[in-house]
């Protein structure tokens, strides 16, 4: 239960599709499989994810330097005093130096706030400028802002080579399910053309990548669970180089005796050239 609270008030301020093209206008767009003949009776669909694992490389390897601005909205709509084992979710989150912003989102059923950053990131290191509280819907402590404040690795982590990670790592579990002769949910959707690129959509399971032909990068990746759903989107920087772009997610509780309620992000990248 720790393990899972704690997620929900304090990793989902983690990576988290987006204005570029709705999915209505997708939808549109779609064109169906056309038939391909692979070796090894390789689906089409194992080829666009064998494509986009086989070009991965971290984003160190891909740039040198980017500028950009980092916005983080978090809302919350739950009643936490009505937790179970509070207190001792209380006390963990202290020891580990959250103590104020767990006291913060207890004392406030209705919570909402917006931070922002700015970040540099020159050869795999990571600075961070101006990190700064930009709206409250509620008043704060001076206490909790800086905490608030301090804890920000989430606006400036890397999350390009984690999201390739994840990729890599369902890809791997959906073959462990295809050697035992087992359903993987993978499936391939169809594509659209974006400007001057082609995109293909491939299900994993609960995870749905968008891949931009050619360069194999990442576009799109959404996961869904039940009404839990995170959805990003990624655009072209450089030639060749999809970054996050926005980031959008909605979790809720809907456990026996647990009260009722959701936690939602949403996180906008904006690029400095």
């Amino acid at each position: 239960m720790y393990h899972k609270l704690l997620s929900i008030l304090l990793v989902v301020l983690v990576a988290l599709n987006a204005h570029a093209q709705s999915d209505d206008d997708i939808a549109h767009s779609l064109n169906l499989p056309e038939a391909v003949v692979l070796a090894d009776g390789m689906t089409f669909e194992e080829y666009l994810v064998k494509q986009v694992l086989a070009n991965a490389k971290p984003l160190k390897a891909r740039t040198k330097t980017l500028r950009y601005s980092v916005t983080c909205q978090l809302e919350k709509d739950i009643d936490l005093k009505k937790f179970p084992h509070r207190r001792t979710i209380t006390f963990v989150a202290r020891l580990a130096g959250y103590g104020p912003i767990v006291s913060a989102l207890r004392e406030h059923p209705h919570f909402g706030i917006t931070m922002a950053e700015d970040v540099f990131y020159n050869n795999g290191k990571i600075t961070t400028l101006n990190v700064r509280m930009v709206e409250m819907k509620q008043e704060l402590t001076p206490k909790q802002i800086a905490s608030f404040l301090k804890h920000d690795g989430m606006l400036s982590a890397n999350v390009y080579d984690k999201f390739y990670q994840k990729v890599r790592e369902k890809a791997k579990e959906l073959q462990k399910k295809r050697k035992k002769k087992q359903d993987t949910g993978m499936e391939y959707v169809g594509s659209y053309v974006s400007g001057p690129r082609t995109f293909y959509i491939v299900k994993l399971d609960n995870m749905t990548v968008h891949i931009a032909d050619g360069c194999w990068q990442i576009a799109r990746i959404s996961y869904n669970e039940g009404q839990n759903y995170i959805r990003n989107e990624f655009r072209e920087v450089k030639p060749d180089l999809f970054l996050l772009s926005h980031g959008t997610g909605k979790l809720y509780l809907n456990k026996e005796k647990w009260p009722k309620g959701y936690i939602s992000m949403k996180i906008d990248y904006t690029y400095h050239h």
